[in-house]
């Protein structure tokens, strides 16, 4: 048998709270609001107020808040008390157990949380314990999304809206205002649940399974203050393995609202073996595999829930993940190693070719081949060359008024000897260069001053005589 928890928000139409006016839902100024299931919780101050639930299974555990404020209570099922309790607390904590109970006949069974003296109180969820199959079956869960093709939506899908929010299963939600919408289910399982939403303006929900109808207050018993969503509407199981109808529709009567919505439908059913499973059930004992937004009633099993503890993923995909994340990097380093090898063997390669073939000077190697403009081919080419190299230099250039770099006019020789001649000839590498003198004007006669110049008188012994006014002719002699 199948053993798995159904979670009830405190917002559900499934529990029902008293007097009317007496609870609360979610104070706007409560700091510890957001940190309650969901973000809601219902509270009282009224003694003898009560909250009530009418569930199918063999346990319950009421979850609720610990204050400095609060009170005491008792939890009762099918009219025995089973804990008496406080809320109170000096530091405040949220999703407390306040009281549970198992070993229940699986049946039907009511439980009732009471406040027992004056001062608050609060509820925030309830966990039932719930049973399908015989004892060994495994347990299927299907989930059907709102989108789900195996959701017929009448009088027409025109009839129903689709809104979108990321609050919402699957991240839509169908909702209707038209008087006599519906929206219908084929299924194959042995209990079934219906979540969406409750708001005040919402309409009374009615249930119909196999021609059986259920009347849930759309509301929470008018005891919800703005939209909770995800929330549980309707739960029924013990029912008959096959194929069973539901219907899901709205009822208008006052002072409730005219909308509907439709957020998912989950399915639970049993197989005798994991075999059955279209998934692979294989180990799970009498766990409930679960799936989501499934198409057309898709049966998976991927997660499991165990008895009576939340759901948790398969040992074998928690090893796969590990093995494949262990590969994945062994590759990586692989791929990065590879690639940190060929850049050394790329840099080597190109540091290689820009060495120099010798650590020699040009003019170390083979002299001879210097000067004939064959270095780095050998001494093998200077004994066959095409064109023979000029004979060795004349020592005739010591006094060459332009010495080549391969002479000196002092020494008479250079500083690399070997350079002096070029293999055996006997012409020297530089051609004689005449020797010539200083160039001398040729001799003119100057001609003698004229006698009226003014720069003598009558004989060259006599002073000269006083220049007149007028400069006297410079006479210019053109030399060829």
């Amino acid at each position: 048998m199948a053993s798995f928890n159904v979670t009830v928000e405190d917002s559900s139409p499934m529990i029902s709270y008293s007097p009317a006016g007496s609870w609360i839902d979610t104070p706007a100024d409560d700091t510890l609001a957001a940190s309650y299931s969901g973000g809601t919780f219902h509270t009282t101050a009224a003694q003898g107020a009560t909250a009530t639930i009418a569930f199918n299974g063999t346990g319950l555990s009421i979850f609720g808040g610990h204050r400095s404020n609060y009170g005491t209570y008792s939890i009762a099922v099918d009219g025995q008390t089973i804990t008496s309790g406080s809320a109170e607390s000096a530091d405040s904590s949220v999703q407390q157990l306040l009281g549970t109970v198992s070993g229940l006949p699986d049946g039907p069974h009511t439980a009732v949380l009471t406040n027992t003296g004056g001062n608050p109180i609060d509820i925030d969820w309830i966990d039932f314990e719930n049973r399908v199959g015989d004892p060994g079956a495994v347990g299927i869960k299907k989930s059907f999304d709102d989108t789900d093709m195996t959701i017929s939506y009448l009088p027409s899908p025109s009839a129903w809206q689709t809104s979108s929010n990321p609050a919402f299963s699957g991240g839509t939600l169908h909702y209707s205002s038209t008087p006599g919408a519906s929206a219908m289910l084929t299924f194959t399982g042995e209990a079934v649940a219906i979540y969406g939403t409750v708001s005040p303006d919402h309409a009374n929900i009615q249930v119909t399974i196999d021609g059986v109808s259920q009347i849930m207050q759309g509301g929470s018993g008018g005891m919800v203050s703005a939209l909770r969503s995800q929330v549980l509407l309707y739960y029924q199981n013990n029912l008959s393995p096959g194929q069973h109808a539901l219907v899901f529709s709205g009822n208008t009567q006052p002072p409730a609202g005219p909308f509907i919505d439709l957020d998912s439908i989950d399915v639970f059913a049993a197989a005798e073996s994991p075999a059955t499973s279209t998934g692979d059930a294989s180990g799970l004992g009498s766990g409930v595999t679960t799936s989501s937004a499934l198409p057309r009633g898709t049966v998976a099993a991927n997660d499991t829930l165990a008895p009576n503890s939340p759901s948790r993923i398969a040992t074998g995909t928690i090893v796969g993940a590990v093995l494949g994340g262990i590969i994945f990097l062994l590759l990586l380093l692989a791929v990065v190693g590879f690639l940190v090898l060929r850049r050394r063997r790329v840099r080597r390669d190109v540091e290689k070719s820009m060495m120099p073939i010798s650590p020699q000077l040009p003019m170390q190697g083979y002299p001879k081949a210097v000067e004939a403009g064959l270095m780095g081919r050998g001494p093998a080419v200077l004994e066959n060359m095409v064109f023979p190299l000029p004979p060795p230099k004349s020592n005739s250039l010591r006094h060459s008024i332009a010495p080549s770099y391969y002479s000196d006019p002092y020494s008479g020789y250079h500083s690399r000897n070997d350079s002096m001649m070029s293999a055996s000839s006997t012409a020297p590498l530089v051609p004689t260069v005449p020797m010539l003198g200083m160039p001398q004007p040729p001799k003119v006669p100057r001609k003698p001053a004229p006698a009226t110049s003014g720069l003598y008188a009558n004989n060259a012994n006599s002073t000269p005589a006083r220049p007149s006014n007028r400069p006297p002719t410079m006479d210019f002699v053109i030399v060829e």
